[in-house]
């Protein structure tokens, strides 16, 4: 159950220096009224969900030990799941048909890295505001 009175906003990417640069662009929008949570692999992420059901998930597809679309097909099947959750993926892989999968799994949007830290924002004020 969420004790946070904030809604949580969930980063799910294993590099270091992109998950910082994430962390900071997002804080310096949206922190607060956003709770910020970090994952480095999408099996951290699952454990983060259980007890943190997030708002929005800002979702990179090439993960150790599990990725992207392996998270979100197994997203679906949490008891915290719903439809209510935004994702939002970022992603080095443009392939079209990477980006049609990661879409059919439930992901609101697509960046391809690398992006413009404004581009990101603005797409994560389009994605919650949808």
């Amino acid at each position: 159950m969420n004790s946070s009175v904030d809604p949580i906003l969930l980063i799910v990417e294993d590099d270091p220096a992109m998950r910082d640069l994430l962390e900071l662009a997002l804080k310096q929008q949206f922190v607060p009224p956003f709770e910020l949570k970090i994952a480095q692999n999408g099996l951290e992420a699952l454990d983060i969900i259980q007890e943190h059901p997030p708002s929005l998930i800002i979702l990179d597809i090439l993960l150790p030990q599990m990725n992207g679309l392996q998270f979100l097909a197994e997203l679906q099947n949490q008891p915290t799941y719903n439809d209510d959750i935004r994702i939002v993926i970022i992603s080095a892989l443009g392939v079209r048909e990477v980006v049609q999968q990661a879409i059919q799994s439930g992901a609101n949007d697509f960046l391809v890295k690398p992006f413009d830290m404004d581009t990101l924002i603005e797409r994560v004020k389009t994605v919650l505001t949808a």
